[in-house]
């Protein structure tokens, strides 16, 4: 395996057992064409190749994917039901885990649907979000929207820690990013998904647990 990219996907408690322990992920080869050069500060229209956009979650569209850009920093890439999920995820992160959130602004630049594995491209700070991680089967709407509220923490806290020279990935830097993923969801209070991953801190060292090392992952 690679160091190229950090993995993170969902849990679902006990409505699907077999997604209990998909906090999060470990590495896989990077993909070649994992992102473009543009989708950081530009977003595409039919109209014309690319233009520049300064508006707080405005979104464009080309085909069947749209292209938004959150307070200026972010660029989230996928279908509208995504684009709209994770522009929700993002607001209640600024609005109730404000820590959380300028840690996202600060390592992560882009957020792209993908169908499946989750993870942190840590070289272009893009966070793909499969569908299970975006939309936590079992759950309603405003839990899915916390728990990838969460999730987007989560891997800009593996982000952080690959630019700041820190070990990113395996035990240690799943128990730091899960311990930050915590945070953020104390401060929002959910206390279903607050006690799931306290439950996976506390038994971090328990190989059941190591969903960094699943081969399997499908979130």
């Amino acid at each position: 395996m690679t160091e190229g990219r950090v993995r993170w996907g969902i849990a679902n408690g006990a409505v699907l057992a077999a997604l209990l322990l998909s906090a999060c992920g470990g590495t896989v080869e990077p993909l070649a064409t994992t992102i473009t050069t543009t989708v950081a500060t530009t977003s595409t229209t039919v109209a014309a190749p690319t233009t520049t956009t300064t508006t707080v979650q405005s979104t464009t569209t080309s085909t069947a994917t749209t292209s938004t850009t959150v307070a200026v920093t972010i660029a989230i890439l996928g279908d509208e039901p995504f684009t709209t999920q994770t522009e929700s995820a993002l607001q209640v992160l600024a609005s109730q885990a404000a820590d959380g959130y300028a840690q996202v602004l600060a390592y992560i630049v882009t957020i792209e649907s993908v169908v499946a594995g989750s993870g942190m491209d840590v070289f272009t700070q893009t966070y793909l979000v499969g569908d299970e991680t975006a939309f936590a089967p079992g759950f309603g709407g405003d839990d899915q929207i916390v728990w990838l509220a969460g999730t987007i923490v989560h891997d800009s806290c593996h982000s952080r820690l690959y630019t700041d020279g820190e070990e990113y990935i395996g035990r240690n830097a799943e128990l730091a990013c899960m311990i930050d993923q915590l945070a953020a969801l104390e401060s929002i209070d959910n206390d279903f998904f607050e006690e799931y991953v306290q439950g996976l801190i506390d038994g971090v060292d328990d190989p059941e647990n190591a969903y960094w090392n699943d081969p399997d992952r499908h979130w």
